[in-house]
């Protein structure tokens, strides 16, 4: 029997969609993405066809280079949230930044290339764009070139499990703000590749830091996840644990480094999102999978993620090493959203129950019991900090669980992550990994 508390999220949410022009958008994309002819790949500004065309494209990408023809505005995709979309102080972020180098890891993923246009529209001292993956680092480096000319800008192909390397580009480059956005984020495969999350949301987070310390870098933002809230995924594990050594190394530091973290939800649009995913289903004719009837998540837009991230790097805040997580209203039936695309699609498409996969949850948490949650300066953000100083991890922790991952399999390293994690936070019995 589903509880009483889904069913009435899961209408709150169809009644939202059916008074808003959202699905407007879900019917342009079944359209659009269409091309002209037969089904072929859509294509951007310019006639050049999209690398990653059909309906598996980023609503967020379709949205900017469809938009305008289709008629589509930004708030079609807000009136999913079931609240305004929340702005941030354009001139606050063109002052704090105009002077500023700013460095962006994991730069040609989602929310990296979304910080790197904004950070080009606002203007900085220097944009420094770091990716290993290179595709994508040379698609954003040129596309920034070209949306802004008077913008420096230099490409960074480096990977952050490199200390050495990663050492030797900070100091070239020389930071004054790091925006740690390069992670493995997909719970599902974080839960096959345990390992390589370890070495990257951790690992590669701490050479990160330490190199930008070295540096001389004056602001560090890790970009988190509310899945790091008792964490019961590897993802949110490793994440919860960066954000816990962040505030370790605020604490052992005697630099002047400003340290914070910024955890939020899932971002519309973003890879692998749901909307994208659900429209590729609707389109081939289904069945439109949901792992479970009850499934809740929180969202925000490109815009809102984007600009609570740059926000927090300007915030003036003297207790070093906090997270912070922006209000982001009620949670949304993701059930609710797969029955309205049906419906507005026109087409007899099935759903599927498919069952919670490993790592996933049904409801998310935005905080936990071992956390102290406050309200800080900035309107509609919380702060979260480590209810004792037992709970942080130093340089010396990362270096232990880097050993741990190269020297064992996936099946040990994840026993022996959890159980650091449930340590660490003092969850004991509670713990769930």
């Amino acid at each position: 029997m589903r509880a009483r508390g889904s069913w009435r999220t899961e209408a709150q949410t169809a009644n939202r969609l059916l008074r808003s022009h959202f699905f407007e958008v879900m019917e342009a994309l079944r359209l659009g993405l269409q091309g002209p002819d037969n089904g072929s790949a859509a294509t951007g500004p310019g006639g050049a066809q999209r690398a990653d065309g059909g309906a598996k494209a980023a609503l967020l990408a379709f949205v900017r280079e469809r938009g305008p023809e289709a008629g589509i505005s930004r708030r079609m995709l807000t009136d999913l949230l079931g609240r305004p979309e929340r702005r941030f102080e354009t001139e606050k972020l063109k002052r704090f930044f105009a002077a500023k180098r700013v460095l962006i890891t994991g730069a040609a993923g989602s929310i990296g290339s979304a910080l790197a246009e904004r950070l080009a529209e606002i203007g900085c001292a220097q944009l420094s764009l770091l990716d290993h993956f290179d595709h994508s680092l040379l698609d954003l480096f040129e596309r920034i070139r070209r949306a802004a000319p008077a913008q420096p800008v230099s490409d960074i192909l480096c990977d952050i499990r490199d200390p050495g390397r990663l050492q030797a580009v900070m100091r070239t480059a020389k930071p004054d703000v790091v925006l740690h956005a390069a992670a493995l984020k997909h719970v599902h495969l974080g839960e096959r590749h345990p390992i390589e999350c370890v070495l990257t949301n951790l690992v590669g987070m701490g050479n990160t830091l330490a190199a930008a310390a070295s540096a001389g870098a004056a602001h560090f933002i890790l970009v988190s996840s509310d899945k790091a809230a008792a964490p019961v995924c590897i993802m949110g594990g490793t994440k919860r644990l960066a954000e816990l050594h962040v505030a370790g190394f605020a604490a052992e530091s005697a630099m002047s480094m400003r340290l914070k973290s910024v955890r939020f939800g899932n971002v519309l649009g973003s890879q692998g999102s749901v909307l994208p995913r659900f429209a590729a289903q609707i389109e081939a004719g289904g069945p439109l999978e949901v792992t479970h009837p009850e499934m809740e998540r929180y969202f925000m837009t490109p815009a809102e993620a984007v600009g609570f991230i740059l926000s927090v790097a300007a915030f003036e805040d003297e207790r070093a090493g906090s997270a912070y997580m922006m209000e982001m209203g009620g949670p949304v039936s993701i059930l609710a959203i797969g029955k309205e695309m049906i419906r507005r699609s026109g087409k007899r498409v099935e759903i599927a129950t498919t069952g919670l996969r490993p790592g996933e949850r049904v409801k998310e948490s935005l905080f936990d019991d071992c956390e102290i949650v406050e309200r800080c300066g900035m309107d509609g953000v919380f702060r979260m900090s480590a209810k004792s100083a037992s709970m942080l991890v130093s340089s010396a922790d990362v270096a232990q669980l880097e050993a741990m991952a190269r020297g064992f399999d996936n099946a040990v390293v994840r026993q022996r992550l959890f159980a650091y994690v449930n340590e660490r936070l003092g969850r004991g019995e509670r713990a769930v990994g």
